[in-house]
């Protein structure tokens, strides 16, 4: 069974031979322009004294181990549909890879200039 105007002319109109479909215009904004307004507009929302967990550990606000949870609470950030508990869980195995994993913790070492220390329980 064959498949109907696959390798025969006649089936492209005169709008999409030139390019262009119709009712497509120029394009407005890049994704770069959209993504830079929403984190504007996120950061805006969280307040005008927000700095990253990074810009904070450099000014010596937080520690290596403070950057780490910061970093769990900002991955878990969208998660908030779950109940505290499954929430606490998944923070804490973020925590334990992000300390224990050697790629994790070497790229913690990289963002940070030290390791992160598993907290003395």
């Amino acid at each position: 069974m064959g498949i109907d105007k696959i390798g025969k002319k006649g089936g492209i109109d005169e709008a999409s031979s030139a390019g262009q479909a119709e009712g497509a215009g120029p394009v407005e904004k890049s994704f770069a322009d959209v993504h830079a307004e929403k984190t504007g507009a996120a950061r805006g929302a969280e307040g005008a004294s927000a700095t990253s967990p990074l810009e904070r550990l450099r000014a010596g606000e937080i520690d290596v181990n403070g950057y780490v949870d910061a970093q769990v609470e900002k991955a878990t950030a969208g998660l908030k549909g779950l109940g505290e508990q499954q929430l606490g869980q998944i923070r804490l195995v973020l925590r334990e890879q992000m300390m224990t994993d050697p790629s994790l913790s070497e790229l913690v070492r990289k963002a940070t200039g030290e390791l992160p220390r598993v907290p003395e329980e």
